[in-house]
């Protein structure tokens, strides 16, 4: 079967209309995941970010220089603890990151034309499927 090809194919071609959107708002492929998940609260220091991106940490800050350089984030060191630094996005960071939920709600709109709200309803279902299987594995091998 052919369908993680097709999977593959939808994320790319999802991946590339996103990042086109994207350039007005001077933000690459890597950098406008970052952003979202600072401003969605999914994480705040550069290993759970680089976690919740599936990076690794070297690559996460790099990018995040890139983003502070564009006085996008900054970094705080926390209060209480010196190990732990903290990003905070800028007021220019949470207008860029404002609009970054609509764009991508747009171009997975397109790719889904056509599809009626029962058949994407059915979609995540079985995409949800498919990550709790393999999660469900993942978890089997780990405990033989």
């Amino acid at each position: 079967m052919q369908i993680g090809r097709y999977i593959k194919l939808v994320f790319a071609s999802l991946a590339r209309s996103v990042d086109s959107r994207m350039q007005p708002l001077a933000l690459t492929a890597m950098q406008w995941e970052p952003l979202l998940l600072l401003a969605i609260g999914r994480a705040d220091t550069v290993a759970a970010l680089a976690r919740e991106a599936n990076v690794d940490c070297g690559a996460m800050t790099r990018m995040l220089d890139r983003l502070e350089q564009k006085q996008l984030l900054r970094r705080q060191r926390s209060e209480t603890d010196r190990r732990v630094v903290n990003l905070v996005l800028s007021p220019r960071g949470q207008e860029v990151a404002g609009e970054i939920p609509l764009i991508v709600r747009q171009e997975l709109d397109r790719h889904l034309a056509g599809f009626t709200q029962q058949e994407q309803q059915q979609l995540t279902a079985f995409l949800i499927r498919m990550l709790r299987n393999a999660e469900s594995s993942a978890a089997q091998e780990t405990h033989e």
